[in-house]
């Protein structure tokens, strides 16, 4: 009854390079119609949505097919659907595979002002939980992923060498935790930057060599979203636990 598709199966691009994304993204003339803040190449234009922050907005199979298949979800702008009822987004059917796996890296990576990270809506939960334990962070940046093939040992030994190091070398964070969640479909990677405070990680997100190393390290691991919280996004819970 269901078609042959396995139990939670879902569409998956394949992995992309954001680099190579970034230029595909010039070179099909993309910045025509889609402004992108904070890229240079960028320009004021409404003929499409702009597309500044959408990495946090959009799961990566969205963008595929909002590139194979405009008309599949139609945004209302003011010249966003042509008189025929359709996307006046074109087609490109000279398009490889592996340029809509760059390009839907490319966007995927678009987290809110190009290449920064600013403006990533903060969480919180509004149902009653048990109180975290105590912690100096005040807010904690998190992301989700999948390590590239091939690429966990290189992955462990930068971090170990390089990149532990050189994050926390930066005033105001305080704690880097990275934890294998099974439960979770697709990314069972799960890193949290624990910062004293919003000051601290909008400095840290501002700075360019804390963006050297996020690049080195998104360049071991996928497409991937960012996220932001007020209190520990995961904990052990005593009161719940046993022994």
């Amino acid at each position: 009854m269901s078609g042959g598709v396995p139990p939670g199966w879902h569409f998956t691009p394949p992995p992309g390079d954001v680099a190579a994304g970034r230029a595909a993204f010039q070179e099909f003339g993309c910045p025509e119609c889609h402004a992108v803040q904070g890229e240079p190449f960028s320009r004021p234009t409404t003929l499409g949505p702009e597309l500044t922050g959408m990495g946090t907005h959009h799961p990566p199979e969205y963008f595929a097919e909002a590139i194979l298949n405009p008309d599949a979800v139609l945004v209302d702008g003011p010249t966003w659907i042509g008189s025929d009822g359709r996307s006046t987004m074109p087609a490109y059917p000279q398009m490889t595979v592996a340029q809509l796996a760059d390009l839907v890296a490319y966007l995927s990576s678009l987290t809110v002002g190009g290449h920064q990270y600013q403006g990533v809506p903060v969480r919180g939960s509004t149902d009653e939980l048990p109180p975290p334990p105590e912690t100096p962070a005040g807010i904690y940046f998190v992301q989700a992923y999948q390590v590239r093939s091939e690429r966990l040992g290189d992955f462990e030994a930068w971090f170990r060498m390089y990149g532990a190091r050189g994050l926390l070398a930066h005033d105001g964070l305080v704690s880097i935790e990275t934890w294998i969640d099974s439960t979770r479909e697709g990314s069972p990677y799960v890193s949290i930057f624990g910062f004293r405070s919003d000051a601290d990680l909008e400095r840290f997100l501002n700075d360019d060599k804390a963006m050297e190393l996020g690049a080195t390290w998104d360049s071991f691991i996928g497409p991937h979203p960012h996220l932001t919280f007020r209190q520990p996004p995961l904990y052990r819970v005593p009161s719940l636990s046993a022994p």
